[in-house]
């Protein structure tokens, strides 16, 4: 079990089953021992009587005064009976009516008490207590026997009461314990569902007011949380300034090509301006995607209409030229559980890519359910069919290609895969250049007034 709710419910509702089965057998076990020493104390007492009331004669014939005997031992089958054994004879109660106490035959110490269970007359469980004794230098043997069929029918009605009110005891603490222990994890449950709503976008830190067993680990995400955002701000800041610093001397580089000092080496310069050309556009590509993802924080919520708003300003001012003519279809006020950075920069690469192909006409269509579905066309001159085969079959990196339709698209298949989405490339059949569909799946659709924004 790797829930602690189950394991704390397990291991406390065991320790309480086993609680009541030896509360059960530790009450019971202890009235039946009362009991039995009340029953042994009365028929003592009863023995006793009629130890002092038996006659014996010289000749070991015993007798017993009938005034010296209760009623109980006078009414037949009363459950009080008694036998009193003499050398020569035996006197029996008339409670037994014809029946007889099975005691005939049992070896008896003089002076030691003896108890027995077994059925007398009409099959009732007796107590018999029974003593033997020496009087005027005979010995007698005295048994005294009480019925304790009503004890066992109050004994088992006693065990049913007490078994019902142990269960409905055991049942109300495990729901209070259920309660409890609900009650007590659920600054673990908060936590949970802070860290889901995160993942979400919707929060960038978890609240720290909690239980102190788990405030460290709610700080130290926190502290993680921030330090990961700082360095992906650091990471993204460095690799933009390093874009910038190279733009320069790859400048230079190329001046220096093509001055006359390389003439006499055509080959040399050729290949060096290949090479150049090729990490000026690894340049741009760093420095575009610095410039689309913009100023954001990771993990917030992307915000289809509204963030796509300025970067196509952007791409409208940089292919001003063109006289391009962005046809953006959006649904308005749809916030999707993706990170908006990511969304910045796939969606930027699509466009940009787009745009600077095109030759008229850009269009991007974005539809979302339980998954965002967005499509880019352009009229421009497209890929050919056996290229885009061999893209999607090996995953070839167009950005190193030749091939236009290229730069940037290795880190909109990277995008498309860490979100668990589809990509599918062709030719567009309205536009009739190149078109690229993209599908990622979403947890839930949010609206901005459900945000609150």
């Amino acid at each position: 079990m790797k829930s602690i709710q189950a394991r704390l419910g397990v291991g406390l509702g065991a320790s309480l089953v086993i609680l009541f089965v030896v509360q059960w057998f530790v009450v019971t076990y202890t009235i039946n021992h009362l009991t039995d020493e009340i029953f042994q104390t009365r028929l003592e007492h009863d023995a006793e009587s009629l130890m002092a009331a038996v006659i014996v004669v010289n000749s070991g014939k015993i007798s017993l005064p009938f005034a010296s005997t209760t009623d109980v031992y006078q009414r037949p089958f009363s459950g009080h009976y008694f036998r009193i054994d003499g050398p020569v004879n035996t006197i029996r109660s008339r409670s037994l009516w014809d029946e007889d106490l099975k005691v005939g035959g049992m070896e008896m110490k003089t002076g030691k008490i003896y108890i027995h269970y077994f059925d007398g007359p009409l099959d009732q469980p007796m107590v018999v207590y029974g003593v033997r004794i020496k009087k005027r230098g005979k010995m007698i043997t005295i048994h005294a026997a009480h019925d304790i069929s009503d004890f066992q029918q109050d004994m088992t009605e006693f065990r049913i009461s007490y078994t019902t009110i142990s269960i409905s005891a055991f049942l109300i603490l495990i729901f209070l314990q259920t309660a409890t222990i609900r009650q007590g994890l659920k600054p673990i449950s908060h936590a949970q569902k802070q860290l889901a709503a995160m993942r979400r976008g919707e929060t960038r830190v978890l609240d720290e007011n909690a239980p102190s067993e788990v405030q460290p680990l709610v700080m130290e995400i926190n502290r993680l949380l921030e330090l990961l955002g700082q360095r992906i701000e650091r990471s993204r800041n460095a690799l933009g300034n390093l874009a910038h610093a190279l733009k320069a001397p790859l400048t230079v580089m190329t001046n220096t090509a093509n001055s006359q000092a390389f003439n006499s080496q055509p080959a040399f310069r050729d290949t060096f301006l290949q090479q150049t050309d090729y990490m000026r556009q690894l340049v741009e590509r760093e420095l575009k995607r610095a410039r689309l993802a913009g100023v954001s924080e990771p993990g917030k919520h992307f915000n289809l209409s509204k963030d796509l708003a300025p970067m196509i300003s952007m791409l409208e001012s940089i292919y001003r030229t063109k006289d391009l003519a962005l046809d953006i279809n959006l649904p308005e006020n749809v916030v999707c559980n993706l990170d908006r950075e990511d969304m910045m920069e796939l969606f930027g690469n699509l466009l940009d890519n787009a745009c600077k192909f095109a030759n008229t006409m850009v269009r991007f269509t974005a539809v979302h359910s339980t998954s965002l579905i967005v499509t880019v066309e352009d009229d421009g001159p497209g890929v050919a069919e056996e290229k885009i085969d061999e893209l999607l079959k090996r995953g070839v990196r167009i950005d190193e290609s030749t091939i236009g339709h290229g730069i940037g698209l290795s880190i909109v298949k990277d995008t498309v895969t860490h979100y668990k989405g589809k990509l599918q490339m062709g030719r567009s059949k309205d536009l009739k250049g190149f078109k690229i569909v993209i599908s990622l799946p979403l947890s839930v659709g949010i609206t901005l007034e459900e945000l609150n924004l």
